[in-house]
């Protein structure tokens, strides 16, 4: 019995150093962020709500103290704020969260994963990204409704993927991979997991205060979609 209890209690930190985790969580305004209420002003004074997050991350990287970056093989997570199952990862094999000292992570998918049909089943088929406009599949998917100056209520989505350069003619030419690296120090929750936390309000309005009139939605539209992407920027943390 002796033995057993010895057993146990040696092997017990190592199954607590592979039960860290990557949690994924929300804010606006420096809180918990609330879902389908127009509790929200944006920088340019139009109140809004938010109703759906909806976003990949891949090539989940991490440094270690010592300095070494450490690659989970084959990463890629699908974060949807309405499934909490979605929002606690486990990373295959020994990663070494426990060690962590910098996480860096692709926000979206990179020119290599983000293949059409690569996800057959819901929910990650459900952010396909149109063939015409570059295929694969959206890095995000951010809709809220808002308040215009008449108080009527309009709809905005923020969508992400892959942009396009048009020609002439007004078809797509080529196109423009807007996945872009995130690095992020290492803070952990109550429960020792690594939080990325995604700010919506930053998403909205810094460095860019961006003007929900101007936009139904950015797909086609890679000069918005840019723009956004620069806010997402800082908007992880």
């Amino acid at each position: 019995m002796r033995k057993i209890l010895l057993f146990i209690l040696v092997l017990m930190p190592l199954l607590s150093a592979a039960q860290v985790r990557i949690a994924f969580s929300f804010s606006a305004d420096g809180k918990p962020l609330v879902l389908n209420d127009f509790c929200y002003m944006s920088a340019r004074g139009l109140r809004y709500q938010v109703c759906q997050v909806q976003y990949f991350v891949s090539n989940i990287r991490l440094m270690r103290n010592d300095g070494a970056v450490v690659e989970c093989p084959d990463s890629h997570h699908y974060v949807d704020v309405e499934i909490p199952k979605t929002l606690l990862w486990q990373p295959k094999g020994d990663f070494g969260l426990e060690n962590a000292d910098t996480l860096i992570f692709t926000f979206g998918l990179d020119s290599v994963a983000n293949r059409s049909y690569r996800f057959r089943n819901p929910p990650e088929n459900m952010m396909f990204w149109p063939d015409y406009l570059g295929g694969g599949y959206h890095y995000m998917k951010t809709n809220i409704r808002y308040l215009d100056a008449d108080n009527q209520v309009n709809a905005f989505n923020c969508h992400i993927g892959r942009g396009q350069v048009y020609d002439s003619d007004g078809e797509p030419a080529s196109y423009i991979e807007n996945a872009f690296d995130v690095r992020i120090p290492v803070v952990r929750n109550s429960d020792g997991d690594i939080v990325i936390n995604l700010d919506i309000s930053s998403l909205f309005d810094y460095p860019n205060k961006a003007n929900f009139l101007d936009y139904k939605g950015i797909m086609n539209n890679q000069e918005a979609m840019s723009l956004f992407c620069e806010n997402l920027r800082r908007a992880f943390r």
